[in-house]
C-alpha cells in the first residue's frame, strides 16, 4: 500500500512518527515498520509505543503501552497524564517535522492526535510541514458513532483497514477518505 501511495508523491517519505499506546498496537507498528524498511531502507522511525517497536528499532519519547486504560473511568483518572503525554508527542512532531504521522489503532488518543497535527498545518501555512496523517486500524465508527468517520475524511489522507467491509463502508459514507483493506493480523 505504502509503495503505490509513495509513488504518486513527488518527495519520498523518509521519516516517520508512529504511536501505538497498546500491546496489540505495538505489535502491529513492528510489522509496519518492518514493511516499510523494506521498501524504503534508510527511513527513520520515531514515536510512543512499546518494548517490540524499540526492539524494531524505533526511537521512542516513551513507553506508550504503559499508559494503556480500559474504559472512560481509566481515562477520567488518568486525563491530565494523558494531555500531558498527548502535548509531549506533539510538540516532537512539530519540533522534527515527519514526512507521515502513523496511528496504530488507540482510536481515542490517535484521532485527537491527528486532528491536531492538522490544525497546526492549517494555523501555520509559513512552517512548510505538512505530513501525511494515516491511522492503521479504523476505529469502529461503522458500528458506534458513524459521524467521527467525517472527522477521519477531513484530518487522515490514509486510513489503513483490517476488515474488507470497511473500505466499502467507507466509500459510501465518505468516499473522499482513502482506505486501503491491509488484512488482520
Amino acid at each position: 500500500v505504502f509503495a503505490s501511495w509513495r509513488e504518486n508523491q513527488t518527495v519520498k517519505p523518509k521519516t516517520f512518527m508512529l504511536i501505538a499506546g497498546e500491546a496489540s498496537g505495538d505489535l502491529l507498528a513492528t510489522e509496519l515498520v518492518s514493511a516499510l524498511r523494506e521498501q524504503l531502507p534508510g527511513a527513520q522511525f520515531f514515536g510512543a509505543g512499546g518494548a517490540k517497536m524499540a526492539d524494531a528499532g524505533v526511537d521512542l519519547a516513551f513507553d506508550m503501552t504503559q499508559h494503556a486504560v480500559i474504559g472512560i473511568t481509566d481515562v477520567l483518572k488518568n486525563i491530565f497524564k494523558f494531555r500531558r503525554l498527548f502535548n509531549q508527542l506533539l510538540a516532537l512532531a512539530i519540533e522534527r517535522k515527519p514526512d507521515v504521522v502513523i496511528g496504530v489503532d488507540y482510536g481515542g488518543f490517535n484521532l485527537r492526535f491527528g486532528q491536531a497535527v492538522k490544525a497546526y498545518v492549517r494555523d501555520n501555512p509559513f512552517s512548510k510541514w505538512n505530513p501525511k496523517i494515516v491511522q492503521f486500524v479504523s476505529p469502529q465508527v461503522w458500528a458506534s458513532r458513524p459521524g467521527r468517520a467525517n472527522k477521519l475524511a477531513r484530518d487522515y489522507d490514509l486510513l489503513l483497514s483490517i476488515f474488507p467491509f470497511e473500505k466499502d463502508w467507507y466509500a459510501q459514507h465518505v468516499p473522499s477518505l482513502r482506505v486501503e483493506f491491509v488484512g488482520h493480523p
